[in-house]
Formats: structure tokens, C-alpha cells, sequence
């Protein structure tokens, strides 16, 4: 995620149409850089956001699709989640850390 979801108030429609509650599981990168380094187990080296992760995402679903029994049709959810979000919230949080 970009924000989290208590800095927007509420889990946005679109999100929450395709996974409901369970968005509340996805953190910005600095959340994580935060949840990591309090434990004090490892030291972070690196806390960012995958620029465009959100179209990563969007090939590799759409890709999956093509293999689906059912075409693209049980991945449609996900793939309009994504469309709509456009990466405005949406991408992936890399995190890397060393062993304290």
C-alpha cells in the first residue's frame, strides 16, 4: 500500500469489493520498516515501495487467467481491483533486513 488504511478512514470500494476486511493486512513500507525494527531482531537496510508493483501485479493475474479452466472470469475481480486502483494505493513493500 501507498497509505494506510486508517490515513484514508475506511478501506476504499474498490479494494474492499475483491477482500474486504482483510485489506486492513497490507501495509505501506514504512509501516513495515517500523514492525520490523521494534523487535530489534534485525536491522532494516532497505524499506521501500516496487514502483509500479501494481502492474506487476496486473500481468501476473491476467497471465494466470489464460491458464484458468474458466478464462479470465475468476480472476476478473482482481484484475478490475487493480485496474481501477491505477497504483494510487496499490503496489508491493520490499523489506530487507540483516539478522541482529
Amino acid at each position: 500500500m501507498t497509505r494506510e488504511i486508517r490515513e484514508l478512514g475506511a478501506i476504499p470500494a474498490h479494494i474492499k469489493k475483491v477482500v474486504g476486511w482483510e485489506a486492513i493486512a497490507w501495509h505501506t513500507a514504512q509501516w513495515w520498516r517500523f514492525h520490523w525494527e521494534i523487535t530489534e531482531l534485525v536491522t532494516v537496510t532497505s524499506a521501500r515501495l516496487q514502483q509500479d508493483g501494481w502492474h506487476d501485479w496486473l500481468l501476473w493475474t491476467q497471465a494466470g487467467a489464460e491458464a484458468q479452466p474458466d478464462g479470465q472470469a475468476s480472476k476478473q475481480p482482481v484484475i478490475d481491483m487493480l485496474t481501477a486502483d491505477n497504483g494510487e494505493l496499490l503496489t508491493f513493500a520490499l523489506v530487507t533486513a540483516r539478522k541482529n
